[in-house]
């Protein structure tokens, strides 16, 4: 019996074949290593992955889906939900180095143009510059457009790996809503575009992903730590969905549920 209130999130997880779903985003050959050995080790898929119900498009999960096809998993859990859902958003990973400034962007040859932070955001949304360089000292913002022009989404996709070569590609990615922190350190960082969900659907759909660290899925009511065995996904589509089902009637009482409603840092 369901604890009430967990009807829908629970009905939203499916067993589907592995070689069904699509990935907006490519993945890191050296997180799906890891990835791969954690999974081997534990013989679980501890995460079910997040997929939009319309398309079959991951939203959260890529790496996991990656290392079920290298290990031959047929089949997979995930969660699907409505992708269209206003309370499902989308963020943005930044690329923040210690010290990156202007002089670093005049030493690689790349043009940039100085703005203010408001005519920046407002420039990358309507895709006229790559990216936009923002530093913080002495209580004073400054920002500049990296590569201003006019970009399609291909283009300019292609031109934030052609200036994050050249700046020598040894930055961290932080996420678009904790970038205030690392600024007030001194740390340069590169604002990008926000993409849009029509973005995320037809660069799915069209078999080319964004390049990793591109896109931040802020997904409500998504289920974590399910622990489903690897095994139950190499039995036929039936057998797994009994054995799905078997386990959340085992576990989903009162006392093993938690909700979280503060910020969690999870250590995977």
């Amino acid at each position: 019996m369901l604890i009430k209130g967990l009807e829908i999130e629970v009905n939203s997880l499916q067993i589907l074949p592995t070689n069904t779903l699509l990935k907006h985003e490519q993945t890191i050959p050296e997180n799906t290593a890891k990835l791969k050995e954690a999974m081997l080790n534990i013989g679980q898929l501890v995460d079910p992955i997040i997929a939009d119900k319309k398309h079959k498009i991951v939203l959260d999960g890529n790496h996991r889906l990656e290392v079920l096809k290298i290990i031959k998993v047929p089949l997979v859990v995930c969660q699907t939900v409505d992708y269209s859902r206003p309370d499902i958003t989308l963020g943005g990973w930044f690329p923040v180095r210690e010290n990156l400034s202007e002089a670093d962007l005049k030493k690689a040859g790349i043009r940039f143009e100085k703005t203010d932070f408001e005519a920046g955001q407002e420039a990358l949304a309507r895709k006229k510059a790559v990216m936009m360089l923002v530093t913080e000292g002495k209580g004073k913002r400054t920002c500049a457009l990296v590569s201003p022009g006019s970009y399609d989404l291909t283009k300019l996709i292609e031109e934030q790996r052609i200036v994050l070569s050249k700046l020598g590609n040894n930055f961290l990615y932080i996420a678009d809503d904790r970038i205030e922190t690392h600024l007030t350190r001194g740390q340069g960082t590169l604002f990008r575009a926000i993409y849009t969900k029509d973005e995320v659907i037809k660069r799915a759909l069209s078999g080319v992903p964004f390049p990793p660290k591109s896109t931040r899925h802020i997904i409500p009511e998504r289920i974590i730590r399910l622990n489903m065995r690897l095994g139950w996904l190499h039995q036929s589509e039936d057998e797994a969905k009994k054995y799905l089902e078997r386990m959340l009637e085992d576990r989903l009482y009162n006392g093993n549920i938690r909700r979280y409603t503060e910020p969690v840092i999870v250590i995977y």
